[in-house]
């Protein structure tokens, strides 16, 4: 069995040595590539392989399966010859107005959606501002917590504010800013929900699952992600940080912990399942992130298909090698399902 693990930057870096070394326990052979390191007409790839504590090239031949960055997709040649004779593991979902849509459709889990519209014109925030009073703007596809904004509106005067700064606007200089940035690219607004610690900090939690070695969804780690001297997000590659879950919601909910504790754990089991109907190809893992009111409703943010795992790595790892070896005893199987 034969696993690669293909990224864009040139050199390797820690996770690729933590999944080189449970690979090996494993009796799997395990290796590092870029897109400029594989020739396609022979199928072959130069790849780094992790031996006696040092990276050494090899070529080899295509491996059983691939864990691969999304972006593998945009190379529409390399991919299609990788996906011929090899199971990747990670696929597209789209955009989150794409999510928001398919899940607002279907409509069970329609009591953590959040009323999501995308923004073409002007006209359209002042309608969600006149619906909710404080809305929150964001790109449509996934900016690591980048370019989020929240209005409010008190008479003819916008007040918006970012990590960073919060600045009162007029009619034209609201207008003028709309022009600049919200119709410039895809965003979405929604009504902004209260998501605070009690410091006043901003927090999601992040429900990090899954597939294991019977290609089943599993829970890998739930966790709360506080937004360190942030005003609006909590992600963690901006500067927030994250806790244990247990401690964090009992200092937030008090003698209610536990019923939030509970319903995080009931959705990391039936929303992993539920979202995978809408996909022909299977998904490896998610990241579902999820805020949560002051009176311990949760609400659905963002669902992500790379999710990281920075600070749990080791257990992050074990995971992913699990379903390595689902993916390459079913790899004929999996294979037929996207021809």
């Amino acid at each position: 069995m034969k696993v690669g693990l293909f990224r864009l930057e040139k050199k390797p870096r820690i996770f690729a040595r933590t999944l080189a070394y449970i690979c090996h326990y494993h009796n799997i052979d395990f290796f590092y590539f870029t897109s400029n390191d594989v020739d396609i007409e022979n199928e072959t790839i130069s790849g780094l392989f992790f031996e006696n504590g040092t990276w050494v090239r090899k070529e080899t031949n295509y491996p059983d399966v691939i864990e691969n960055h999304p972006r593998l997709f945009r190379i529409k040649e390399l991919h299609d010859s990788l996906s011929k004779k090899c199971v990747l593991t990670t696929y597209r979902i789209g955009s989150k107005q794409h999510i928001f849509n398919i899940l607002e459709k279907d409509g069970r889990f329609s009591d953590i959606l959040i009323p999501s519209i995308h923004i073409k014109e002007v006209s359209d925030i002042d309608k969600a501002l006149n619906l909710h009073n404080h809305v929150l703007l964001k790109p449509s596809k996934s900016n690591h917590g980048k370019g989020i904004y929240t209005i409010k509106k008190t008479g003819t005067t916008y007040d918006i504010s970012t990590d960073h700064s919060s600045k009162q606007y007029s009619k034209t200089e609201f207008e003028q800013l709309c022009n600049e940035v919200f119709l410039k690219r895809v965003y979405l607004c929604q009504p902004f929900i209260t998501s605070k610690t009690k410091e006043g900090l901003p927090f999601d939690v992040r429900l990090n699952v899954r597939r294991n070695r019977e290609g089943e969804w599993s829970t890998v780690k739930i966790y709360p992600k506080v937004g360190i001297g942030r005003a609006i997000t909590s992600n963690v590659s901006q500067g927030g940080g994250i806790s244990s879950i247990n401690p964090f919601l009992k200092s937030q909910f008090g003698d209610q912990w536990k019923n939030v504790k509970d319903k995080l754990k009931e959705l990391s089991k039936t929303f992993p399942p539920y979202f995978q109907e809408f996909y022909d190809s299977q998904l490896d893992a998610l990241g579902i992130d999820l805020g949560i009111d002051s009176n311990g409703n949760l609400w659905l943010f963002e669902v992500n298909v790379f999710p990281g795992a920075t600070y749990f790595r080791v257990e992050d790892a074990e995971k992913r090698v699990e379903y390595y070896m689902y993916c390459a005893e079913n790899k004929d199987k999996l294979l037929s399902q996207l021809s």
